[in-house]
């Protein structure tokens, strides 16, 4: 006949256990998933597409203030800026978000200034980072 093992090891069976089904989870309960904060999703979009916004300059100053934010001058000879895109077309600065409606737009995505400046049409300006709008598929 086997004897039962100590209390400490059926302790730590036991924790062992709870640990392993934790990490299996990607969020404790309550919590989301951790967000990337490079991009602003579609679920995203529509939560503040309810809750009133008007705009994808206001979206973006909600969400991810940081894209607005110019740290200074690099260049003695060339305006610093962040670029705004839909795909590869160039649409302008941060200013083309006003008025930009939310409907139709799938994701937004931060590029940093290397990525960026692998972008059409940014030769003009030092790029510090460029704003990628992507619509979502018509049905």
């Amino acid at each position: 006949m086997r004897t039962p093992p100590p209390a400490l090891s059926r302790f730590a069976i036991i924790s062992l256990a709870l640990f392993a089904n934790l990490g299996c989870h990607p969020a404790s309960v309550g919590q989301s998933a951790t967000r990337n904060s490079n991009v602003i999703t579609a679920a995203e979009i529509e939560q503040q597409r309810q809750a009133g916004v008007r705009d994808l300059y206001e979206l973006v100053q909600l969400r991810r203030p940081r894209w607005f934010q110019l740290r200074t001058d690099r260049s003695l000879k060339l305006e610093t800026t962040i670029l705004v895109y839909h795909g590869e077309a160039r649409l302008g600065g941060v200013e083309v978000l006003q008025g930009y409606a939310l409907m139709g737009v799938s994701s937004l995505r931060y590029l940093d200034a290397a990525q960026a400046g692998l972008l059409p049409g940014a030769g003009s300006v030092h790029v510090q980072g460029a704003i990628v709008i992507t619509m979502g598929q018509i049905p």
